[in-house]
């Protein structure tokens, strides 16, 4: 009960800290600092907690795979970064479709098929953050997330950036990748740090 305790005390707080980096992220969108997202499709309010939402399951999937996989062969950890971030990229666009860009339920829930029907189902989530993701998810599985507070920051902050350049050089303006990774990626890095150091047992992470 105490390690289930724990662990669920550990993905509230990175929860939490990615969907505070997600809601930061949209306002510097809403308010078109430093600069408006080109072609912008007049955002309303909702874009805050959708983004919220959306910062929050970046971090969460990476690091609820990383639990559930980290006794695993590293051959077989690495393939879970697929499925991690297909996932993650999936559900994370769930409500920036509904609520940012005012789409009815049924394409916020299907929009892969909507947005590329066919084969491009396999990577479309991939191409919309899901990048972010499985690549946070490999860091811990290299590292571990028993290192230190720059290390973790580090990681979830090239995840971050890396994983959303593809995004943001299509939408414009590219540099965005760079401002919005950085916040994710310290925000969720300081997480995974802070629900180490809360506790002393092996449940969240590997020595």
């Amino acid at each position: 009960m105490r390690k289930a305790s724990g662990v669920a005390k550990s993905l509230f707080l990175i929860g939490w800290l990615g969907a505070a980096a997600g809601a930061a992220n949209s306002w510097l969108c809403l308010s078109g600092i430093p600069e408006p997202v080109h072609d912008n499709p007049s955002f309303g309010w909702p874009l805050i907690p959708a983004g919220a939402l959306h910062g929050a399951m970046l971090g969460l999937f990476p690091v609820a795979g990383f639990l559930v996989a980290s006794e695993w062969r590293a051959t077989v950890r690495f393939l879970v970064a697929i499925p991690v971030g297909w996932l993650a990229g999936y559900v994370s666009w769930i409500p920036l479709c509904r609520w940012a860009l005012d789409e009815p339920w049924g394409k916020s829930l299907l929009w892969p098929l909507f947005d590329e029907p066919g084969l491009g189902v396999a990577w479309t989530p991939f191409a919309y953050f899901g990048v972010v993701s499985a690549l946070f998810f490999l860091c811990l599985c290299l590292w571990g997330s028993r290192r230190s507070w720059g290390t973790q920051a580090a990681c979830g902050t090239c995840a971050g950036m890396l994983g959303s350049l593809w995004f943001w050089s299509k939408f414009q303006p590219w540099y965005f990748a760079a401002i919005h990774g950085t916040i994710w990626g310290v925000l969720v890095g300081t997480g995974v740090y802070r629900a180490n150091a809360s506790t002393r047992s092996r449940e969240f992470g590997v020595a």
